[in-house]
């Protein structure tokens, strides 16, 4: 296990991502743990982020969905809207 100073990590943080997928890497600050990195635990931060941003672009949509419903626009209109 690799152990980096949390100054360290935030001036290699690519590094820190690096070694996290081989070996879990800890970060500490003033000599106590603060965080532990593994690959797995980056790699599920990335799906619940993957879900989170999915979410808000479903919700942009259908907002936008309905502003343009209320007005007067539909997806008939959007062939010719898109070839102008």
């Amino acid at each position: 296990m690799r152990t980096v100073t949390k100054s360290e990590a935030e001036q290699n943080w690519a590094s820190v991502l690096d070694s996290a997928a081989q070996e879990p890497v800890r970060i500490q600050q003033s000599g106590q743990d603060v965080i532990l990195v593994s690959a797995a635990e980056f790699e599920e931060a990335q799906r619940l982020l993957h879900r989170k941003r999915v979410r808000a672009l479903q919700r942009v949509r259908l907002r936008a969905a309905a502003e343009a419903k209320a007005n007067g626009f539909s997806e008939e209109m959007l062939p010719e809207l898109l070839a102008r």
